[in-house]
């Protein structure tokens, strides 16, 4: 059965050495800051540690904990790159708490079946809400503590990777909207008053536009000139729109400010499917026929940076 040991132990190596042979540890074991897997060769032989394992800035290769079966305490990951190797062979932990990884998905412990009393997960930016609450799901003993609360939604590919930008942040294009054509990014800010769906197109291959958008006392519903806009940067205005609503922002995710300052006609707020972003803060003014409670279930859908005001003018 190999050796045990009734100590806290720290690594790197030669802290480590005294490990060597164990295969059973009956403390607490600190893998900090590795060089590399030569660090931990000393652990070859180990299968079950009795405390917890604390993995801080692990590198990509963990090879010689690759016998490692059970971790009856915590598995402490803070700081892991892209992709880890040597624990595919744990089965059991009593708590799995992953902290700021660049990990994408759980393929790094494939043999994982239990997960006994809690599964943390706080600021991994390329782990899914899904993935977090699937694996959650198939593993976690009922009535342990789950808390995926700051898991970050996957962002899609950025879509200024290859932009065409164009403008200054000082710009600011009232019409014709000629000069945009062909942009993907505009720098500045963007003011649509009094316009006819036709004189839009110019807009069409729009991705993002770093200022801000106003709607302004438009004589259209038909804005399908901006299907590709997702992102507005500053503020995102609409005033005294005419029409029970708008099409053509289905794509729009996020905005750095919300202000919807005189809703015209609009009946609701459905034409903004995929907005869920506001980095800084919504102001709303409602009235007839747009509803209070139309405006409070379309505000609790949105993840709100800031503050949020809504105002009744009847």
């Amino acid at each position: 059965m190999g050796t045990n040991l009734l100590q806290d132990a720290a690594g790197p190596a030669p802290e480590l050495e005294r490990l060597r042979g164990c295969t059973r540890f009956l403390g607490t074991l600190h893998l900090l800051n590795l060089a590399g897997p030569e660090a931990i060769d000393a652990l070859t032989d180990l299968r079950e540690i009795a405390g917890s394992l604390l993995l801080l800035s692990p590198p990509g290769d963990l090879g010689p904990l690759s016998n490692l079966r059970r971790v009856e305490g915590r598995l402490l990951v803070v700081g892991a790159p892209e992709s880890l190797r040597g624990l595919e062979s744990i089965q059991y932990v009593s708590g799995l708490w992953l902290y700021e990884s660049g990990l994408a998905d759980f393929s790094w412990l494939p043999a994982l079946a239990e997960i006994g009393a809690s599964m943390v997960a706080r600021r991994n930016a390329d782990l899914t809400a899904e993935a977090l609450e699937s694996f959650a799901t198939s593993r976690v003993r009922s009535g342990a503590l789950v808390s995926l609360t700051d898991a970050v939604p996957k962002e899609p590919p950025d879509p200024d990777a290859e932009a065409v930008v164009c403008g200054q942040p000082s710009d600011l294009v009232i019409g014709p909207y000629t000069s945009v054509a062909g942009c993907t990014r505009f720098r500045g800010s963007i003011h649509l008053s009094d316009t006819t769906a036709g004189a839009l197109e110019p807009l069409s291959s729009l991705v993002h536009i770093d200022g801000s958008l106003t709607l302004f006392r438009n004589h259209t519903d038909d804005f399908t000139a901006l299907r590709n806009l997702r992102r507005v940067g500053t503020k995102f205005q609409m005033h005294l729109l005419q029409g029970p609503g708008l099409d053509g922002f289905d794509a729009l995710a996020e905005v750095g400010e919300l202000r919807l300052l005189s809703p015209g006609e609009l009946t609701s707020l459905d034409w903004l499917p995929a907005l869920t972003r506001v980095r800084e803060s919504a102001l709303v003014m409602t009235a007839p026929p747009l509803s209070m409670e139309d405006i409070e279930a379309f505000l609790s859908r949105l993840d709100i940076g800031g503050e949020t005001a809504v105002m009744t003018s009847e």
